[in-house]
């Protein structure tokens, strides 16, 4: 039987509590703890950036520690048949084809020791916790004053404002998710090399912590 603890308001605004790290955690909700041995998959935040944060993790020589998600890719007919036996975590259509990531494909790059980067929406975070799979959540928050520090990385976006725009819908999803997730602030990089460094040793440091999960909201 799982552990179940009420976060309180002391747990919520002690900045030296890690349930405090987040402000997604309610007072008074039912969270539990878990704890697993095997190295927690990444997502990243606004996925727009995720596509090139993943490259040049594993440019950078992280190959050792980090791998990318292979996802299935399957016919239309394909497609709704697993659909049906069981949802896919996270999809995307591509003309005729699904590209497809299962609890297997993230399963398999635990198996060799690694963190498994998923180019992703947070909308799969609750399907990931409902099959036991907990993934490290990381928020680059951008604003007008680091935006431009982004201008060497490909991204195809319209302009920097309506990204920003973008960054700051992202918070109120981040809101909603049912567990804790980690923030990059805006001074915390300084260029772009910077950024996937500061990364790379958060999602280390994600990895130790007890991970915090709001039953409520599963």
């Amino acid at each position: 039987m799982s552990e179940v603890y009420l976060l309180s308001t002391n747990d919520a605004a002690d900045p030296d509590n890690e349930l405090s790290s987040s402000l997604n955690l309610i007072p008074y909700s039912p969270v539990t703890p878990q704890r697993t041995q095997r190295r927690r998959p990444v997502l990243f935040t606004p996925a727009a950036l995720a596509k090139t944060i993943i490259q040049k993790i594993l440019n950078m020589g992280a190959a050792m520690d980090f791998n990318i998600c292979k996802p299935d890719m399957l016919s239309k007919e394909e497609f709704h048949l697993k659909q049906n036996v069981e949802p896919f975590i996270h999809y995307k259509e591509k003309q005729a084809t699904f590209e497809c990531i299962t609890r297997e494909n993230i399963e398999a790059v635990a198996a060799k020791g690694k963190h498994c980067l998923l180019e992703a929406e947070l909308s799969c975070v609750k399907d990931l916790l409902r099959r036991e799979i907990y993934p490290i959540i990381v928020y680059v928050k951008i604003c007008e004053k680091n935006v431009k520090k982004l201008r060497k990385l490909p991204l195809r976006v319209e302009s920097e404002d309506n990204f920003v725009r973008l960054c700051r819908a992202k918070e109120k999803e981040l809101e909603a998710i049912p567990c804790l997730y980690t923030t990059l602030e805006p001074d915390s990089w300084t260029g772009t090399e910077d950024l996937i460094g500061v990364i790379k040793d958060r999602i280390l440091d994600e990895q130790k912590k007890t991970i915090w999960v709001e039953q409520d909201l599963l």
